[in-house]
């Protein structure tokens, strides 16, 4: 990297207010989360972070575009071109329709696949708490 460019690094830096950007962008999930309430109900947003780490294939992915419009997404088939800033998720829908989606150009939310052992699991707990009682 030449000079000149390191020292325009250096001034964006200097510059970037993390914490100011990471307040905007909690306050601008939050408003999400309770505009689309019913509908992101046990999503979790997440960051590019999140995407390497907590994001398992065959979960259900829901997203909302750069103009903070809810689309219902689907199953995460793939992740495409992960190692750059470029990420694209690979989603199918009920209808076996295959798209994908720029992760950097919407506001991801992410649901872990619930399998029928999960829900069986589920109403084993509720049904042992209520006889607890």
């Amino acid at each position: 990297m030449d000079k000149r460019k390191k020292e325009i690094l250096k001034i964006i830096e200097k510059n970037y207010d993390y914490d100011k950007i990471q307040e905007k962008l909690n306050n601008l999930i939050e408003k999400f989360e309770i505009r689309y309430e019913k509908e992101l109900e046990d999503y979790i947003y997440i960051d590019y972070n999140d995407l390497i780490s907590k994001v398992k294939y065959g979960g259900y992915i829901r997203y909302v575009n750069l103009n903070g419009e809810l689309r219902w997404g689907g199953v995460l088939l793939k992740i495409n071109n992960l190692e750059s800033s470029d990420a694209k998720l690979l989603l199918m829908n009920t209808s076996k329709k295959i798209w994908e989606i720029k992760f950097s150009k919407n506001y991801v939310f992410y649901k872990k696949h619930t399998t029928y052992n999960d829900k069986l699991r589920e109403l084993f707990i509720s049904y042992a708490g209520i006889k607890n009682k």
